[in-house]
């Protein structure tokens, strides 16, 4: 089986928003009204049940000048997928192709996924009780076609194609990359984030340019804890269900013996 992974190039992008609406439209989310946001030009300002990803809008000014920078952002289908690790239920499925899907039919609305993803993604619906996030087109690529996104947008800011290959591709043409080789918690993101004319933005405040993006380089989230809860209260069911049987088969003996007596 291929595994597969999505490009996206900071120096390309143009922020049209293409990709948004294409992801509106293939997944059939509904639009959300908005408002000024003063922050920014980020519209929406936020990840929602109904909005699986976003183009974050950042201006600023380096010595060269003033500058508009670009990124989308939405899940990053991390191979080590924490929130499938954290997932209860086992509503939380990891494709072989690289998409991290969240099963809305198995799905108790729990919200530990929110808690373990480190890039903030999965957002919960308090009407349906179910947390909802990007897909990595998963429908699409297991019938040959490439993600909504990718096909949109018009500058090929969006690549899609065997992960493999997209690192090698990217990276003999000297371009920086962030999602080839993470961290142990994330593994390594099937979303890939390339630039060469940004590599320095956000040296100045003694960041690298993933971090000043938004993309931590060592992300974490609580996913640790979280297992050792489950493991905890798994102890205390097992400990209860032995203590349960025991006394079962004590007041059972105690039973038999009373009854020799008479």
């Amino acid at each position: 089986m291929t595994e597969y992974g999505i490009v996206f190039n900071l120096d390309a992008c143009i922020g049209c928003r293409a990709c948004q609406v294409a992801c509106k439209i293939w997944n059939g989310l509904k639009a959300e009204e908005t408002s000024f946001n003063p922050r920014g030009y980020t519209n929406p300002p936020d990840l929602s049940p109904n909005t699986w990803m976003t183009m974050v809008f950042h201006e600023g000014r380096t010595g060269n000048g003033p500058f508009w920078l670009f990124h989308k952002w939405q899940c990053m289908h991390c191979s080590e997928a924490p929130c499938a690790k954290a997932c209860p239920v086992n509503a939380i499925e990891v494709h072989p192709e690289g998409p991290v899907v969240i099963r809305p039919d198995k799905c108790v609305g729990c919200q530990y996924c929110i808690e373990a993803c480190p890039y903030n993604v999965p957002r919960y619906d308090p009407e349906t009780n179910k947390v909802y996030k990007c897909t990595m087109c998963v429908d699409r690529i297991q019938n040959g076609l490439a993600p909504a996104c990718v096909e949109a947008c018009p500058t090929d800011a969006l690549e899609f194609g065997p992960w493999q290959e997209l690192v090698e591709k990217y990276r003999s043409m000297g371009y920086e990359i962030y999602g080839d080789n993470v961290n142990d918690y994330v593994g390594h993101t099937h979303y890939l984030y390339v630039t060469r004319r940004f590599k320095d933005i956000g040296k100045e405040e003694g960041k690298t340019w993933n971090e000043y993006i938004g993309l931590p380089s060592d992300p974490r989230g609580a996913l640790l804890p979280i297992s050792a809860g489950r493991t905890l209260g798994a102890g205390i069911a097992a400990a209860a269900l032995a203590g349960a049987v025991l006394h079962a088969i004590y007041w059972r003996a105690k039973r038999v013996q009373e009854k020799s007596k008479h």
